[in-house]
C-alpha cells in the first residue's frame, strides 16, 4: 500500500495453507488467516457485520469461515447491490 498509494487499492491477503507442524505444533487447525487492507473505510465498511477484528493477527476467538462461504461472501458484499456506508 506505501508503494503503490493508490486511494483506490484493495489487498485481500489470504494465507495459501495452514504452518508447518514445526510452527503451529502438532494438532493444529487448517485454517488460514485472510485480511483485507483498504486506504478507503468504506471498503471495510462492507464487511463490519462479519465480525472481524482489526489488525494483521486474529485472536484465537477470530470467527472462522471456509474459503468458498468467504469467495460468496466477499462477492456479496462488494457487489452492485451492496449497500454502502456513509462514512464521513
Amino acid at each position: 500500500m506505501e508503494t503503490y498509494r493508490d486511494p483506490n487499492l484493495v489487498l485481500v491477503i489470504l494465507g495459501d495453507h495452514q504452518p508447518a507442524t514445526i510452527v503451529s505444533g502438532s494438532g493444529a487447525s487448517h485454517d488460514v488467516p485472510v485480511t483485507i487492507v483498504a486506504h478507503d473505510p468504506r471498503v471495510l465498511a462492507r464487511i463490519d457485520s462479519w465480525g472481524w477484528q482489526d489488525g494483521m493477527r486474529p485472536s484465537p476467538s477470530a470467527p472462522v469461515t471456509a474459503m468458498d462461504a468467504f469467495r460468496d461472501r466477499f462477492i456479496k458484499a462488494f457487489s452492485d447491490a451492496a449497500p454502502v456506508s456513509q462514512t464521513p
